[in-house]
């Protein structure tokens, strides 16, 4: 290998670490799981959790990039922050946009009311949730059903309905 190859991977190695010292960074927990240096990507299976400072995803499988801060996760799914649940079967977060998308099935749960969808999006800094597809919206003992709902999960409040 020559000399420039080797400084120049050097180089990367010195700004991704240093990128990733930076960000917020998870702490990730699995049965299995390992480390790809050349993507800096954990690979998961099996009682996977990822912690970061505000919220929690476990899962059956996933994969976190710690330069991108993002994570994909599958199977038996939950986001949970504070008393924020969301429960479905795919997950895909962006971090830098700071948003969570479950795919192929998507709930949401908070006393007294509950909301399953299709899919569903979260953004943590404004707190907006979007339920798309076949939604149904229970609260108490009523549901009906639209095909789009926002809500914002700190004041408990529909913002639409469609």
């Amino acid at each position: 290998m020559s000399t420039l190859r080797i400084v120049t991977l050097t180089v990367f190695l010195t700004l991704a670490l240093s990128a990733v010292a930076f960000a917020e960074r998870p702490e990730v927990s699995a049965d299995r799981q390992s480390f790809d240096v050349a993507t800096m990507r954990y690979l998961l299976d099996g009682h996977v959790t990822v912690r970061f400072p505000e919220r929690t995803i476990t899962a059956d499988h996933a994969q976190v990039n710690l330069v991108t801060m993002e994570v994909w996760a599958q199977d038996h799914i939950r986001l949970v922050e504070g008393d924020i649940l969301f429960t479905g079967k795919t997950l895909y977060v962006k971090g830098s946009e700071r948003t969570a998308y479950l795919k192929d099935g998507a709930d949401f749960t908070r006393s007294a009311l509950a909301i399953r969808s299709d899919e569903a999006t979260f953004n943590w800094d404004t707190k907006i949730a979007d339920f798309t597809g076949h939604v149904r919206l229970t609260r108490e003992d009523t549901t009906e059903k639209f095909t789009h709902v926002r809500y914002n999960v700190v004041t408990g409040e529909v913002l639409l309905t469609e």
